[in-house]
């Protein structure tokens, strides 16, 4: 059983990520348990010191972060970490809003004072479509007033919808104005492209940082994905898995295009098991739509960067924070035990055998080793968590072999803990 090995901090398979890894992802079985939390934080700290990784992306929209990477670089106007997050107000905010991030915030900010070299922290998400256009208009409306003009008299009639779902809800029952908005929304992202040598000029002149003239691009990329993704959730039937498709090509998408646009890029993306782990691993997973399959930013990333390293995270009980529906409240709730013959279950047993509380399994020596070469259920908790339903609302089947490269499995874990002081709104270009 050597391939158990005992897991006491992000030392412990800092040398297991190969030297050469220049895009790895970092996962979670849940969007709201402290450990994954803090042990991504301190990877990412050490690889970011040490290693030369300089983008960090999450699992949020890129409006969401913006700020936060201003704030990181000392151009934003926020006086703290948690006023740098005063964007995001959008559910589920205790992913963000939480003392671990605010902690790596503050970190990165003062490791930017003290580096010669830059480091990001961005997001990669695609929810934000109106946030994203108003972003956009106070980017030209400093850089190109004449196109801020055009757009601004042009898509006036958004502003008057207080939600993406309430303009999304409109225009579906539209063909006219459905057709508009995606042609729309894609030559102004040919243009943005187009002009891109000239905001770069108009940026340094103004002493602007030129991330933003990425960030006119990646938003324009917000708002088409965005379009799409709501789109299909509406029009597609109960089960297909096409809007989630469309959202993790969006997080390829913006992966690639800061690979290739920020020098020397080495990327750290934070997101939930199920966008990093490689879909083809699962029994739904594939690489077309013949099957209603779904596809991933893990594996999309296996095919498009020879040097990607996937870490997935398990637990076997504990604490959560999460909601018992989309847009309520969200609550601490106590896990459930896994399910027996599950992932879980197994590599629980696995570390009371070796009397360990923790463990990490170097998953490309386990090939040829059961479970992790057979289809077992493992568990996936999102935003939501409904503890009555549990098999069917947060098992999928996957070979863990296949589905990662390195898995980290802490037996007892607790909920995210969230700042106590509120603060109020602030906004800066």
């Amino acid at each position: 059983m050597n391939f158990i090995k005992n897991f006491k901090k992000a030392d412990s398979v800092i040398n297991k990520i190969p030297k050469n890894t220049d895009i790895l992802l970092l996962g979670e079985s849940t969007h709201g348990t402290e450990e994954f939390y803090k042990i991504r934080s301190d990877i990412t700290k050490q690889l970011v010191s040490y290693d030369n990784f300089n983008i960090i992306l999450f699992e949020t929209d890129w409006f969401n972060l913006y700020n936060v990477n201003k704030y990181i670089h000392n151009t934003s106007t926020s006086k703290s970490a948690i006023d740098s997050l005063s964007n995001i107000n959008n559910f589920p905010i205790w992913l963000w809003k939480n003392n671990i991030i605010i902690d790596l915030i503050e970190w990165l900010k003062n490791f930017n004072l003290k580096s010669t070299k830059n480091i990001y922290l961005l997001g990669l998400d695609c929810y934000l479509l109106k946030e994203s256009l108003e972003w956009l208009y106070t980017f030209l409306k400093l850089i190109d007033i004449e196109l801020y003009n055009t757009v601004y008299s042009d898509l006036m009639f958004i502003t008057k919808f207080k939600t993406t779902n309430e303009f999304i809800k409109v225009t579906i029952n539209n063909h006219k104005m459905d057709l508009f908005i995606q042609d729309y929304f894609q030559q102004l992202l040919i243009q943005i492209q187009n002009n891109s040598e000239k905001y770069i000029k108009k940026c340094k002149e103004l002493n602007i940082d030129t991330i933003a003239v990425i960030s006119a691009e990646i938003c324009c990329d917000v708002m088409i994905n965005s379009y799409e993704y709501f789109k299909k959730q509406y029009l597609e039937p109960p089960g297909s898995n096409a809007s989630w498709n469309t959202r993790d090509q969006h997080m390829l998408m913006t992966t690639m295009k800061l690979k290739d646009k920020i020098p020397n890029a080495k990327i750290i993306i934070w997101a939930h098991n199920s966008h990093i782990g490689d879909a083809t691993a699962t029994e739904h997973g594939g690489t077309d739509f013949s099957n209603n399959n779904s596809w991933n930013l893990g594996q999309m990333c296996r095919a498009m960067f020879e040097n990607t390293f996937i870490i997935g995270f398990g637990t076997y009980n504990g604490s959560v924070l999460a909601a018992p529906k989309w847009y309520e409240k969200h609550n601490i709730y106590v896990l459930n035990v896994p399910i027996e013959d599950s992932t879980e279950e197994h590599i629980y047993h696995f570390c009371k055998s070796r009397n360990i509380n923790n463990c990490f399994i170097d998953l490309k020596e386990c090939k040829n080793i059961s479970p992790f070469n057979t289809k077992k259920k493992q568990r996936m908790i999102g935003v939501i968590y409904n503890s009555n339903n549990e098999l069917q609302s947060h098992y999928i089947t996957s070979i863990l072999s296949e589905h990662y490269d390195l898995y980290i499995f802490i037996s007892h874990t607790s909920h995210l803990i969230e700042p106590s002081q509120k603060k109020s709104f602030t906004d800066s270009f």
